[in-house]
């Protein structure tokens, strides 16, 4: 994934998908959040992601606010929702 930080544009949340995908049971790149810094709603799949091999950062398309960090390490997974209100998984159909 990209990294703001070298100048290099953002990808979508779509990107972190591998990552969501090994602490849920589900795809929550279709999930719905809410940032805490706009009250924007969004799907995770349309929120922007930056990060590399150990881990990403989503951050509200509307204002830039860290709305979920993702870390990987050897101990394991580390989610960090702050920058979220609310996380929304629909029930399957």
């Amino acid at each position: 994934m990209a990294d703001e930080s070298q100048g290099a544009a953002p990808l979508d949340g779509n990107a972190a998908g591998g990552l969501l995908h090994e602490l849920f049971a589900l795809d929550v790149t279709a999930a719905e959040v809410i940032c805490d810094g706009c009250g924007a709603v969004a799907e995770i799949g349309a929120v922007r992601a930056y990060g590399g091999a150990m881990g990403a950062i989503l951050r509200c398309a509307n204002c830039n606010t860290s709305i979920i960090r993702l870390t990987h390490t050897a101990a394991g997974l580390w989610l960090d929702m702050r920058g979220a209100r609310r996380l929304f998984v629909a029930a399957p159909a």
